[in-house]
């Protein structure tokens, strides 16, 4: 450990330094960073031969010796070296998790590196990678562009944009897909209540029910709550198979369900008109003043 004055160190992993000018004890991050060094150069060896779990757990174990200065007075420089090498351990790591396939761990540890530094460009391009393999274009597409954004990193300039435009193609394919299938379904959901609105009348009919008192009194059993509403109740009160006692209660409940939104709509609505209307001190807001 040295002695010096506090406008030359730094909390390590904390980026904050010392207020005064009182002599601190500060740490010599040197052999951590030496250590972790090595453990990364053997990580790489092991990448070089296609060990790739072996690799990562070197990356994790250089981490873990750098780790061990977090929230130690340490010399600037010293930090600034530890937060780079760190930021290479995770970017390294992330690349590992896509060679073996691990998309989501890779977007874990890219998105690491890119807290500590997040101009790094390797990291960038690796979790844009890994987002595509995940099938988030939205997100790959993200870090592709703000990769553009510092110069391409590794890529020619060509390679990039060719990047982009296949990502933004595969968004706006996944949008329009969502949007044709939200409207399918809206389509079945119409379908299917017009087809429950033709059991009902169908139900109607056959029981002579036109003059919608049994429609009303099941409404009345439904919303006074004071016991279960059954199909075998509805097929006994007013002699029905029990497939159109289905039908029937359906309808009644759906029309009740409508009813309610409706009356939640119409509330929201009225609070909405009824809140009072913001004021400006002194008069009219200052666009209408002026």
């Amino acid at each position: 450990s040295s002695h010096v004055g506090s406008r030359d160190i730094d909390t390590a992993s904390m980026g904050k330094s010392s207020g005064d000018d009182e002599v601190l004890q500060v740490v010599d991050g040197l052999p951590l960073i030496q250590k972790a060094t090595e453990l990364k150069d053997e990580g790489n060896a092991q990448v070089k031969a296609k060990k790739y779990n072996e690799a990562v757990a070197l990356y994790e174990r250089a981490i873990s010796v750098l780790d061990k200065a977090d929230g130690q007075p340490m010399l600037k420089q010293e930090v600034q070296s530890m937060v780079e090498l760190k930021t290479v351990l995770y970017s390294n790591m992330a690349q590992c998790f896509i060679n073996v396939e691990l998309w989501r761990r890779a977007v874990e540890a890219a998105t690491t590196a890119l807290s500590l530094d997040e101009r790094n460009a390797k990291a960038l391009l690796r979790r844009s990678r890994a987002f595509e393999k995940l099938r988030q274009w939205a997100f790959a597409l993200e870090d592709a562009l703000a990769l553009q954004s510092l110069g391409g990193g590794s890529l020619s300039g060509d390679e990039l944009q060719a990047r982009i435009d296949m990502l933004r193609g595969k968004k706006e394919a996944e949008e329009l897909e969502k949007a044709r299938a939200a409207e399918e379904s809206d389509d079945e959901a119409d379908t299917a209540l017009l087809a429950m609105k033709q059991r009902f009348d169908e139900v109607v009919e056959k029981y002579d029910l036109k003059d919608g008192e049994a429609a009303t009194e099941l409404a009345d059993w439904l919303t006074s709550g004071e016991w279960l509403v059954t199909t075998k109740k509805v097929a006994q009160r007013w002699h029905m198979e029990e497939d159109d006692a289905e039908a029937f209660l359906k309808w009644i409940s759906k029309g009740l369900e409508f009813k309610m939104q409706n009356a939640e709509a119409a509330a929201q609505a009225q609070m909405a008109q009824s809140s009072p209307q913001m004021e400006f001190a002194g008069g009219p807001s200052p666009a209408l003043a002026a």
